[in-house]
């Protein structure tokens, strides 16, 4: 069974990227989006995580998401299971204000921890399995995590391999979101 290494990258993202815009950005900011056509800090920070926790445990290794163990919905105080896409941006302005952000950033630090955890137990020979409609219906739709306008998704991820959805999902994801958060960054007035 060949398995794959802890990706540095992964704690480079972390314990580097993300850990300067917890501990260096005021709440205040984290919450406000800097114009009206861009989304917030804790939005983006919330997405991230919803997006990796439910592509990896979904779809690469078919488990329970941690958003379900531990109470993580009530916690943040962010009562929806899906990711955040096609959100409005009053719907983004509602849950950035509404979220609590410490239990936010317990819930990413939770999503990472299993991540890796994840990424350590992986056969490379399991990630070349590919994803059917079925089972992508039955996270996007039936599980909540896109909802009613998830048809042009689930056409996109039938056929995507688990490598595919390890690399784009949860980590190249994550990055394009680290750039917008850095424009976010800049638009408050913050250098990180």
């Amino acid at each position: 069974m060949r398995r794959l290494r802890t990706p540095l990258i992964l704690n480079y993202l972390c314990d580097f990227w993300l850990k300067v815009i917890w501990d260096d950005v005021p709440e205040d900011l984290l919450r406000k989006r800097p114009h009206p056509r861009v989304n917030s800090l804790a939005w983006n920070l919330w997405h991230i995580a919803r997006v990796e926790d439910s592509a990896l445990n979904r779809f690469v290794v078919d488990r329970p998401q941690v958003l379900d163990d531990g109470g993580w919905m009530e916690k943040m105080r962010i009562p929806l299971r899906h990711n955040g896409f096609a959100m409005t941006l009053d719907e983004v302005d509602e849950l950035s204000q509404q979220a609590d952000l410490k239990a936010l950033r317990g819930y990413m630090e939770a999503v990472t921890t299993h991540t890796l955890e994840i990424v350590n137990s992986l056969d490379l020979a399991d990630l070349e399995d590919k994803l059917t409609r079925e089972m992508v219906e039955m996270v996007l739709v039936q599980e909540g995590l896109e909802g009613p306008r998830s048809e042009g998704l689930v056409q996109n991820y039938t056929g995507w391999s688990k490598a595919q959805c390890l690399m784009n999902l949860g980590l190249t994801h994550s990055y394009h979101h680290v750039g917008e958060m850095n424009v976010i960054a800049s638009l408050l007035g913050i250098g990180l």
